[in-house]
C-alpha cells in the first residue's frame, strides 16, 4: 500500500463520498501537476459535494478563470500552475500549486494563504495534499455573522442544501457594503459569484503563522 492510501480512506470515512458530481477531471491532464494522491482520490471517488455541501470537490479546469482573476500579474503564484481542488460553501478555494503546494483563497475576506511561499518549507506532496483534505470540516470554511455565530447550518436550514456548483453568498457582497447576517445570504452559482468576489476585493497574501495573522503584500504586485 502506498504511503497515502490510508489517508484517502480516512477522508471518505470521515466526510463521506462526493455526491451528485458531474464528470470528473481529465486525469491524464493533471498527471505531474497535482500529487498522485489527488489523482487517486478522483479516480476512486470522483467529484461532488461532501458534508451536506460544506465542501465540494470540483474539476479544476472549470475554475481556471477564477484563478486568472485572482493571480493575474502575481510574481510568485501563477494561475496556470495552480489547480482548484474544491471549495467551501461560501466560496473559499482549496488549491494546489505546482511550485508552492497548498494555496487557499478566501474570496469573501479577500485573503490568500500559501505557507510554503513564505516559510520555504515543502513536504511530500502526497502527504501535504491529503493533510489539507483531512481538514475539510475546518471552521475557517464557514462564515460568521456579526455576533461571531457560524452561518453554514442556519443557511442550509433556511435556503436549502447546496447543489453542486452552487455556494452561499452575501447580498450585497461585503466588499460593497453587505452585512454579515443570515437574512443577507442567498444561493448563487459558484462561478459567476466567485468572479464578482475576485474582482471586488484587493486580495492580500497573509502570513497566518504570525499572531495575529498579518498581511504581507497585495496579490498581483
Amino acid at each position: 500500500m502506498n504511503n497515502y492510501q490510508a489517508r484517502l480512506d480516512s477522508i471518505v470515512q470521515d466526510f463521506g463520498s462526493p455526491e451528485n458530481g458531474i464528470a470528473g477531471p481529465d486525469l491524464g491532464h493533471y498527471q505531474g501537476k497535482v500529487p498522485e494522491a489527488m489523482i487517486e482520490f478522483w479516480q476512486q471517488n470522483g467529484i461532488g459535494a461532501v458534508l451536506d455541501g460544506y465542501f465540494q470537490f470540483c474539476d479544476p479546469s472549470q475554475y481556471n478563470g477564477i484563478l486568472k482573476l485572482v493571480f493575474s500579474g502575481d510574481p510568485d503564484i501563477h494561475a496556470e500552475q495552480t489547480h482548484v481542488l474544491g471549495f467551501g460553501a461560501f466560496g473559499t478555494i482549496i488549491a494546489w500549486n505546482e511550485v508552492h503546494q497548498d494555496v487557499v483563497v478566501d474570496l469573501v475576506k479577500g485573503q490568500v494563504s500559501c505557507p510554503a511561499l513564505l516559510n520555504g518549507k515543502k513536504y511530500d506532496p502526497n502527504l501535504a495534499v491529503t493533510s489539507q483534505l483531512m481538514m475539510l470540516d475546518d471552521p475557517t470554511l464557514d462564515e460568521y455573522d456579526t455576533n461571531a455565530k457560524k452561518l453554514f447550518k442556519p443557511a442550509r436550514s433556511k435556503l436549502g442544501k447546496l447543489g453542486v456548483g452552487h455556494i452561499y453568498g452575501f447580498k450585497p457582497i461585503l466588499a460593497l457594503g453587505g452585512n454579515r447576517a443570515l437574512a443577507n445570504l442567498s444561493v448563487y452559482e459558484a462561478l459567476p459569484h466567485m468572479a464578482i468576489l475576485a474582482q471586488a476585493n484587493e486580495l492580500q497574501l497573509m502570513d497566518n503563522a504570525a499572531f495575529p495573522p498579518k498581511a504581507v503584500r497585495i496579490i498581483g504586485r
